[in-house]
């Protein structure tokens, strides 16, 4: 019997133990989940992803800025313009800015047309009928400022007219660059006292007028001097701002205060003297010793005029003609060129200046090149914008018949928050899959992937800390955020506990039966 007896003992503490393994390793593997929306914005530039699908993004060729998109440049040797077929460049390109990289056209190119804004009212331009017939002023105190004592309005815009541009490039910070193309068909055309609207003639300028009204001095090339006081053409082009887009909060809470240079770097002449900008852009030969390099970020310049500036509008600069697919002097052919209707354009970069003369600012001159204007002549006004993209899409294919526009994107961004224990998973948030359509994929990726990540539609958690697991869907419309925190299993702990249960156990178990045996041999 107390055979017996020891051997049951023996067995149940086995038995016991082995219940107690078994419990230890079934606890349910806990996660507590929650998800909501957030707003810290789409962090996927849909309109760069589809500027960047609608075109082949291109490559530059050495040398190419030598030479004008269609392949042409200017024979030093014998005085004519030729062309060489391996220097045709035409489509989007990258460089860098001051922000990131940028992405830009050349060429003539047909798929970067863009529609923003509208006139409220209808919209006039001031001119004299008595001298200065080709002169085309924003405001009554602007054209008298000209000494015109008589200022006649003419019609530039009529209410409702929308606004058609051209995209310049996608700046590095995400925002679009936009130069004004006119308010579409049937809008007048200004220049060589010619006022028509015929559809034939499509006008992208809002006016013509002098850079500034001083010009012997080389500080009146920049679009401010003194430390502030501005040129004449810029006042123009706050007026225009003032009075269109920026009375309509609609379209100017697009309008960024984008970059702007005016770049009066490298004069350093007594009297006479070429500016940087003239050795960056002005080789005309195709061999030259120096190749063109244009640039996207604004040279340092002087402290009392030109400069780097941020505004709601101002002129496209010499380096973006070059990069358009322009050529000093020669015959090429550029979207942003009005060679089309004739209309001679300011940019804002700083030419030369002579005391004989005074100062001298880059022109597009109307025949698709660009060359050099006497700031106190008169040239036509094409304003450039920087508008935001965050939260909008692009939409159209950027053709003159279908243009591109922005549309405001819903918010799709979720964020989840979940705690999970270390060598368990966790499905995903249900909320988040229902959000996107089911033909629609979503790629993740962890911060750390040591501590969680996502496989087979399942969250990890691998070892003990926090991560950020982030997912966009295929379509770019909706972003996810999960917060992960991986903790301790409780089972870990609790299978340490049950090995030394266990070595108790048996431990006991054995010295019981060890008396159990010497019992039974001393009977």
């Amino acid at each position: 019997m107390k055979h017996k007896k020891y051997k049951l003992l023996v067995l149940e503490s086995l038995a016991l133990s082995s219940i107690l393994f078994t419990n230890s390793l079934t606890i349910n593997h806990r996660s507590i989940v929650s998800y909501n929306t957030y707003n810290e914005g789409n962090t996927t530039n849909l309109v760069l992803n589809k500027i960047l699908s609608d075109n082949e993004l291109k490559q530059e060729i050495p040398h190419m800025f030598n030479y004008a998109s269609n392949g042409n440049y200017f024979d030093i040797s014998s005085y004519e313009d030729k062309n060489n077929p391996d220097y045709i460049t035409e489509g989007l390109y990258s460089r860098e800015d001051e922000d990131g990289t940028t992405y830009y056209y050349r060429g003539d190119v047909d798929n970067n047309n863009f529609v923003f804004g509208a006139y409220d009212e209808d919209y006039y331009v001031y001119y004299s009928p008595i001298v200065n017939l080709d002169r085309y002023y924003q405001s009554i105190e602007s054209c008298q400022e000209d000494g015109n004592s008589r200022c006649t309005p003419v019609k530039l815009a009529s209410a409702g007219d929308k606004m058609y541009w051209k995209i310049v490039r996608i700046n590095g910070d995400g925002s679009i660059r936009l130069i004004y193309n006119g308010p579409g068909l049937n809008n007048l055309k200004l220049g060589s006292s010619v006022m028509s609207f015929t559809e034939e003639e499509i006008s992208g300028v809002v006016g013509s007028v002098s850079y500034n009204l001083n010009f012997n001095d080389p500080k009146y090339t920049g679009y401010t001097y003194d430390n502030g006081i501005d040129s004449f053409i810029k006042k123009e082009v706050d007026t225009w701002y003032n009075n269109t887009l920026g009375k309509n909060n609609d379209y100017d809470q697009y309008v960024i205060l984008g970059r702007f240079c005016s770049d009066s770097s490298g004069y350093n002449y007594d009297g006479r003297g070429n500016f940087a900008s003239y050795d960056r852009l002005g080789q005309r030969n195709y061999d030259s010793v120096k190749d063109n390099t244009p640039t996207f970020i604004c040279p340092e310049t002087t402290e009392s005029y030109g400069g780097s500036y941020k505004l709601k509008a101002g002129l496209i600069t010499a380096d973006e003609l070059v990069f358009a697919g322009e050529s000093l002097d020669v015959l090429g052919n550029s979207y942003l060129n009005s060679g089309k209707n004739g209309d001679s354009y300011w940019t804002m970069t700083p030419f030369r200046f002579d005391d004989s003369d005074g100062g001298y600012v880059f022109t597009d001159n109307g025949s698709l090149s660009y060359y050099e204007g006497s700031i106190n002549d008169y040239y036509a006004l094409r304003p450039v914008i920087n508008i935001k993209t965050e939260g909008m899409t692009l939409v159209g294919e950027g053709t003159s018949d279908n243009p591109y526009y922005l549309e405001k994107v819903e918010n799709n961004n979720y964020e989840g928050v979940i705690t999970i224990e270390e060598g368990s998973s966790s499905d995903i948030p249900p909320a988040f899959q229902e959000d996107v359509p089911l033909n629609i994929d979503i790629t993740w990726t962890s911060d750390d992937e040591s501590i969680s990540k996502i496989e087979d539609n399942k969250i990890l958690g691998l070892k003990e800390g926090q991560t950020i697991i982030r997912g966009v869907s295929s379509d770019g419309l909706t972003n996810y955020l999960i917060r992960v925190t991986v903790i301790k299993n409780p089972v870990t702990m609790s299978n340490i506990y049950l090995v030394m249960g266990i070595t108790l156990i048996l431990g006991l178990a054995t010295i019981t039966y060890g008396v159990y045996r010497k019992k039974r041999e001393e009977v």
